[in-house]
């Protein structure tokens, strides 16, 4: 990455049009001059440089805040800025990050997705053999999938609720071009946004697979596009199509970690998460961005939910791999400087997702898928529990079989990527409570409602103030602790 420097001029540029109220067109800006890249090798630098959601990049870390697998361990004394988080207070950006709204996962993924869009625009200008190109425009199509997803699940309604309507509900803006700013643009639909998600997996899948060419664990992959492709269509509730992409995954990699050879636990060493883990597809993101665990921080004094950590059963080796003295360090020891990536793509989310599209079968009539979920269940499990406390699991009723289903991803995933979150949205808004210690002899209880308006975050005052097209979600009242 050595020539990423060079470009820096472009980024800044790029990233200044994105928020600026007069702002001229960076293709027209640029176009001349000598800082622009012109070769398909530059372009690729450039993408994983700037582009990827790297050990570098924070995009927030608002959003692990706000599901029911946190609670408040006691009081610190000191700095409360999870707080305003953690009880979904309104205004929240701005008290955790203060005039810093660079730091938000608005800003922070639609500057991800701008780097997407140069790389799209001038891959057709610049020098290379085809298929270089072809593999630069796949990682790109599939990065900028990702991010829409990520942005519109956190900003916009979800796709699938009894309250949603999908084709009218304000998502995000589209930008799908470079020379295009935020300035003027209305939000989009939560449809249009997911329809913008599946063409640019529909385009990028192909890319990659055709050539199949080993970019790296660090990058995005064909199978990356598939498993994707199954988690858009389960929010969507497409569940043939999820079935049909979590199997391409399963075809071609369908390696699951037995925990029984683990050996003795050491999260800080050898965490689950992790690059030279069997199980992953694509390893990404900074520390920033989870749960810090170690040290003299006011994020430590988040520790994991009771309500999580009665879901694990006699025999589920996950509570010594995956958990220690009951908070998650499954990823890395959270100190600056480690080089490790805190996020990843794994098979095992084939399988749930495969199975979870099988259980909403059989919910729909279709008797026969639900031995079908129940095999991808145990198929999972079977690698999780010691070998002598297995038993497979049974299914007496089809909201049973879906709710083992559910079940076995919070087990699986806590932590990970929004991943619980985005389900509570998915699975109807419900009510949920944290508890928070006010002072030492003083526990407070916070609830969020069914269907509060705190299901979809903010969109900064700033971007608000920037763009007056822009219309922001309904804000949550403030919340006084019980």
């Amino acid at each position: 990455m050595k020539d990423v420097k060079k470009y820096i001029p472009v980024l800044c540029l790029l990233f200044f049009c994105l928020i600026s109220l007069s702002c001229k067109k960076f293709l027209e800006e640029q176009s001349q001059t000598e800082v622009i890249p012109k070769t398909v090798e530059s372009l690729n630098e450039l993408l994983l440089g700037e582009g990827y959601q790297g050990v570098d990049k924070a995009v927030g870390c608002i959003p692990v805040f706000y599901d029911d697998d946190k609670e408040h361990h006691g009081f610190f004394f000191g700095t409360k800025a999870s707080y305003y988080v953690y009880t979904w207070q309104p205004d929240q950006e701005q008290s955790l990050y203060g005039i810093d709204w660079n730091s938000s996962p608005w800003v922070n993924y639609y500057k991800l997705i701008q780097i997407c869009n140069v790389a799209l625009d001038y891959s057709g200008k610049v020098s290379g053999e085809q298929a270089a190109k072809d593999n630069l425009n796949g990682q790109a199509y599939l990065l900028r999938a990702f991010y829409y997803f990520k942005l519109v699940n956190l900003y916009g309604k979800p796709y699938t609720d009894k309250l949603s309507a999908p084709d009218l509900d304000p998502g995000v803006p589209l930008i799908i071009k470079s020379g295009v700013s935020l300035e003027g643009k209305k939000r989009n639909t939560v449809k249009e946004v997911y329809q913008q998600i599946l063409d640019d997996l529909g385009k990028g899948i192909p890319l990659l697979e055709k050539y199949r060419k080993d970019n790296g664990i660090y990058r995005i992959n064909y199978l990356s596009g598939y498993l994707l492709s199954s988690r858009v269509n389960l929010y969507m509730g497409n569940w043939k199509k999820v079935i049909e992409a979590a199997t391409e995954v399963i075809n071609n990699k369908s390696t699951l970690v037995d925990l029984n050879g683990w050996g003795t636990p050491d999260q800080n060493n050898k965490p689950v998460i992790r690059s030279d883990n069997p199980e992953t597809i694509w390893a990404f993101g900074k520390q920033d961005d989870v749960t810090f665990d170690g040290g003299n921080s006011e994020r430590d004094n988040y520790q994991l939910s009771a309500s999580l950590l009665s879901l694990y059963e006699d025999g589920d080796l996950r509570r010594s791999v995956y958990i220690k003295a009951a908070r998650s360090i499954k990823r890395v020891q959270y100190q600056v400087g480690f080089n490790r990536t805190a996020q990843s793509l794994r098979v095992s989310e084939a399988f749930l997702n495969r199975a979870e599209a099988y259980a909403q079968l059989n919910k729909e009539g279709g008797a026969a898928d639900a031995q079908l979920a129940l095999n991808d269940l145990n198929t999972l499990r079977k690698k999780r529990f010691s070998t002598a406390q297995y038993k497979d699991l049974l299914s007496v009723d089809a909201d049973d079989l879906l709710q083992k289903c559910y079940d076995e991803k919070r087990r699986e995933f806590f932590e990970e990527e929004q991943h619980r979150w985005f389900d509570l949205r998915r699975h109807g808004m419900p009510s949920i409570s944290h508890s928070y210690y006010e002072s030492e002899g003083q526990k407070l209880k916070y609830v969020l409602q069914d269907h509060d308006p705190a299901y979809l975050m903010q969109i900064p005052k700033e971007g608000l103030i920037l763009n007056k097209n822009l219309v922001d979600n309904p804000k949550p009242a403030i919340r006084v602790g019980q």
